[in-house]
């Protein structure tokens, strides 16, 4: 009888604990707004790989600057720097048909579906506190993700245009630096356009705690 107990002791946290984390996924059904905050967060049915959208533009964004950074790398090189500014540009916006490195989804397409199905969860019936007050931030934020990667797609088509090295050399570095602020953004003011996918990832997290969700973007 005292082995029982003494097993009942070591067993009863892990089901209470275990009952707690499906009290918390059951939650995860109970906000009108959670189909749209799922699709921003963990599942995007037409996306790639069945990830959340916030995700796929993390993905994209990341090639992105991998291949300004690698075209900013030669500089003596035109053909090289006309490579990658393609593929940055591909990374962007995928053209219908066309091959390149990334999901093949667009870091363009895919801050406009985020901006899209915030909007849809904050108009929902019930929508949840965390939606209505994280929400204008996350959509800031995208916004200038969005506005960010228009500048970027504009000088790898004047890279891609250019006719010496000379000439592409310097818009190599200037779409290398707008690459990495798509991350870190340009400063901490959201509300001035200022904002990068650093901050599309916090106000996603505090969405998630604010619904009672698992913080976790995948």
């Amino acid at each position: 009888m005292r082995l029982l107990v003494k097993n009942l002791k070591t067993v009863l946290p892990i089901l209470a604990a275990f009952a707690i984390c499906v009290a918390g996924l059951a939650g995860q059904e109970a906000s009108p707004s959670s189909p749209h905050v799922t699709h921003l967060t963990s599942s995007f049915p037409a996306g790639p790989g069945g990830h959340g959208l916030v995700v796929i533009a993390a993905q994209e964004a990341n090639t992105v600057m991998m291949h300004a950074n690698f075209a900013a790398g030669d500089p003596a090189n035109l053909e090289a720097m006309k490579t990658h500014a393609g593929h940055v540009l591909h990374a962007l916006d995928p053209q219908s048909g066309s091959q390149g490195p990334g999901l093949g989804f667009g870091l363009v397409p895919a801050v406009e579906a985020i901006v899209e199905h915030l909007q849809l969860a904050r108009s929902a019936p019930g929508a949840s506190a965390a939606v209505r007050t994280q929400g204008p931030d996350l959509e800031a934020a995208a916004r200038a993700v969005g506005v960010r990667a228009g500048r970027i797609a504009a000088l790898a088509g004047r890279i891609r245009a250019a006719t010496t090295a000379e000439e592409a050399a310097p818009l190599t570095v200037e779409m290398r630096t707008l690459a990495l602020q798509l991350d870190t953004g340009e400063g901490n003011d959201v509300g001035a356009g200022q904002g990068g996918l650093t901050h599309v990832e916090a106000q996603a997290y505090e969405i998630l705690v604010g619904e009672g969700l698992l913080r976790v973007l995948r």
